[in-house]
């Protein structure tokens, strides 16, 4: 290719110039011609492909800061019961991002102990907007009993606050699966009481009696796009199988808030009345019970 790219260059340059050099023994004009012009075309060449690497990388280091899709370590499934009928399974596969959160709810859905189980647990919240449902998880994420058990992220939700905070995965699409770490609002302000210690009175701080912080368990599904859940919740999967499951649990009739833009019922919250504490934990509520009969991990 480089020879015949030469070859074609000579006659031209000799046509511009009106001069053909007669063959000779020595070494003529045309040879060093033919010589210059094969050692341009190497070098313009050899040059496009040492610059090629160098412009890829550069367009590399432009491209967006993307997340790359993560295969999926595990799928759960949760088959789900209203009011003891039942209306279908629920598979998600769990992300495999090394996430404390994502060891924590496939701990919960395979049962880790006593009490740390999905099974039996309730979807107590569906969100006005139908965007959402949530389960309650489980009571007490130690377990029950005289062993103590540990899960993934320790106790509570608190340590998992950190991968809430460095995520990169969002709530951007119907079948997200997340754990719920912080509450959406702030806590009320805890009540002070008298009580007995050893032997003398002392001023102790409670919260407010209906008020339950997040402990990590419970998670939510969402039906659409819910931007504002990345400040609260860490996601841990997606919905592969029984989506039509979770619209049905959506569509339930639930109890509206109707008192929830109340003047009285604001400040009652604000300042941790207990009535109105626990009149918010009813809004969004389905009337009908909606239960995971059974939960586990498929191989």
């Amino acid at each position: 290719l480089r020879t015949s790219v030469a070859n074609r260059c000579i006659p031209r340059v000799e046509a511009a110039t009106g001069k053909q050099e007669p063959s000779r023994g020595v070494k003529s004009r045309r040879d060093t011609l033919r010589e210059t012009t094969k050692s341009l075309v190497i070098s313009g060449l050899l040059s496009s492909a040492l610059s090629a690497p160098e412009r890829v990388l550069a367009d590399e280091d432009q491209a967006p800061d993307r997340v790359p899709p993560s295969p999926i370590v595990k799928k759960v499934y949760f088959d789900v019961a209203v009011n003891e009928e039942d209306i279908g399974r629920i598979v998600i596969g769990v992300y495999n991002d090394g996430s404390q959160g994502q060891e924590r709810f496939m701990q919960l859905a395979e049962g880790a102990g006593a009490g740390l189980d999905y099974r039996r647990s309730l979807f107590s919240f569906v969100s006005p907007d139908k965007s959402f449902i949530k389960n309650g998880g489980v009571g007490s994420i130690t377990g029950y009993g005289s062993k103590e058990i540990s899960l993934a992220g320790g106790k509570g939700s608190r340590e998992l606050t950190k991968e809430v905070d460095s995520q990169k995965r969002s709530h951007d699409r119907p079948g997200i699966v997340s754990l719920v770490i912080r509450s959406p609002e702030p806590p009320p302000a805890p009540e002070k009481k008298l009580v007995a210690e050893s032997g003398r009175l002392v001023t102790v701080e409670e919260m407010p009696k209906g008020y339950v912080e997040p402990n990590g368990s419970e998670f939510v599904i969402t039906t659409q796009p819910v931007p504002y859940l990345d400040k609260t919740n860490l996601v841990v999967g997606e919905v592969l199988e029984g989506i039509e499951v979770i619209s049905k649990i959506s569509n339930l009739p639930t109890s509206k808030p109707k008192g929830k833009d109340d003047p009285f019922f604001k400040i009652g919250k604000s300042i941790g009345d207990s009535r109105a504490v626990f009149m918010a934990t009813r809004f969004g509520r389905p009337f009908a019970r909606v239960q995971i009969v059974d939960s586990g991990v498929l191989s």
